[in-house]
């Protein structure tokens, strides 16, 4: 299971260190990106990754979105699992666990990224709700970038790297909704 994070971890860092080298300047990658406030609140984490009981919290989850067939309501589920697990890491970093703080924000990334696709999948379709739940993800990649810059700002070294990485893809997330709605 370790091995399979890693493995997670380490193709997300290099795409997303792929689109950075190409690009001159990324946002946020210069640590100058400044946020406005964000009005969107992030739900209380619950019981922490680094929590021994923490698996029984994966599990029930995991059980939850087996059951949801409505991709408006998959997507909206999956995005509150991207805070949920961005709020996570932000705990993580204040309490100075940042590798498991950094795998938690990617696992936070690819239920943002999911999200996006069934929203994606649903606005295609003209399925009631999409463009509401395009709304809100749009919204929540503000949100993510605004707390990832705030994460990296309380840390150095290869982890500030890594956070800014992963606020690139926040970014990106937030280019790709906008596509989205705009379709």
């Amino acid at each position: 299971m370790k091995i399979l994070s890693s493995l997670i971890l380490i193709i997300i860092l290099l795409f997303a260190y792929a689109q950075n080298s190409l690009a001159q300047s990324a946002p946020g990658a210069t640590g100058e990106a400044k946020f406005i406030n964000v009005s969107y609140d992030l739900p209380y984490p619950g019981i922490l990754p680094d929590n021994p009981l923490y698996f029984l919290k994966a599990l029930r989850d995991n059980v939850y979105n087996f059951f949801i067939t409505d991709p408006v309501k998959k997507s909206d589920y999956d995005l509150l699992m991207a805070d949920k697990r961005l709020a996570s890491a932000s705990s993580l970093i204040d309490k100075g666990n940042f590798q498991l703080a950094i795998t938690t924000l990617s696992k936070s990334g690819n239920y943002f990224d999911q999200a996006i696709q069934l929203a994606a999948q649903a606005n295609t379709a003209k399925e009631q709700g999409a463009k509401n739940t395009l709304d809100r993800l749009w919204t929540a990649s503000q949100k993510h970038q605004q707390i990832i810059y705030q994460m990296s700002q309380k840390t150095k070294g290869q982890v500030k790297y890594n956070l800014e990485l992963l606020q690139v893809r926040a970014k990106n997330f937030q280019d790709t909704v906008d596509v989205i709605r705009s379709q």
